[in-house]
């Protein structure tokens, strides 16, 4: 799996997005990516009324045009290599996916308000079906993420969850590629209930150290839980991680809203960024 060539930042101007395009800068010279700050222009000058207001959709237009110019200045302040692209109607979901599918090797940041937060996994409509149908990695920067303070670095440590199946398990290529270029500590971790056969943490763990071979700095736990969601959150916290990858099924919306239920609440809670990698 090819390491990222593009960071494309998904923005709407919200403070979700405003979290994410922070997230970029952070985490684009790991990557040695240029970034490229996306907004889909959707405003519809169709009403009832006879007067024109085509200068109301021009002033609008303008307004987001000078948000991404702003943006982008700060992006490159920071030594960042940024760029802004504006595309104009359409879905915006369709939008995002259609221009991360221009690159080759591209990986989406998007920023989430995700509503509830434990108890429901609503992230907001255009992030959570992004996650839902991207072929392309996902970095999904959710409500209660704390960025590091300047001149830290961003990613410092990764926790990788795993039910060890296969949907898991294939992002595993993923995950060695950024271990490798940011050089974070790993730590995998298996929830299993009370009802799981008894297994030694060798044996448990033997698919992830075969696919692991070689690898440093790497730690292997177990937790009995029955709620996965809350333990991986609490998890993050106690391990102070910056960065959780997950392996997801990638799948028609009507499927996956109910197989990726916990990705989407460790999302709404989790203490960094979450990155979600379809198999």
């Amino acid at each position: 799996m090819l390491a990222p060539t593009q960071i494309i930042v998904a923005t709407d101007f919200s403070p979700a997005s405003n979290a994410a395009l922070q997230y970029a800068a952070s985490i684009a010279p790991i990557f040695h990516a240029p970034v490229t700050l996306l907004h889909v222009f959707q405003y519809a000058p169709k009403h009832r009324y006879s007067v024109s207001v085509e200068w109301m959709s021009d002033s609008i237009r303008k307004e987001a045009g000078y948000k991404l110019d702003e943006a982008t200045r700060d992006l490159q302040r920071l030594g960042v290599d940024a760029k802004t692209v504006m595309v104009e109607g359409g879905d915006a979901v369709q939008q995002i996916l259609g221009f991360a599918k221009t690159y080759q090797s591209p990986i989406l940041i998007m920023g989430t308000h995700a509503v509830g937060g434990m108890e429901r996994f609503l992230l907001g409509s255009t992030a959570e079906e992004v996650l839902r149908t991207a072929r392309s990695p996902v970095i999904t920067v959710g409500p209660h993420v704390a960025f590091a303070t300047k001149g830290s670095l961003p990613l410092r440590k990764i926790l990788f969850p795993t039910d060890l199946s296969k949907s898991s398990l294939a992002s595993i290529p993923y995950l060695l590629e950024l271990q490798k270029l940011s050089g974070a500590l790993l730590r995998v971790v298996h929830i299993a209930d009370h009802s799981a056969p008894e297994q030694t943490e060798f044996q448990r763990f033997e698919p992830v150290r075969a696919a692991l071979a070689d690898t440093e700095n790497v730690d292997y736990i177990t937790l009995h839980e029955t709620d996965v969601s809350r333990a991986v959150v609490n998890e993050a916290q106690e391990y102070s991680a910056d960065l959780i990858v997950l392996g997801v099924r990638h799948a028609a919306e009507r499927v996956t809203h109910f197989a990726a239920k916990i990705a989407y609440q460790i999302i709404a809670a989790a203490p960094c960024a979450v990155l979600t990698i379809s198999s």
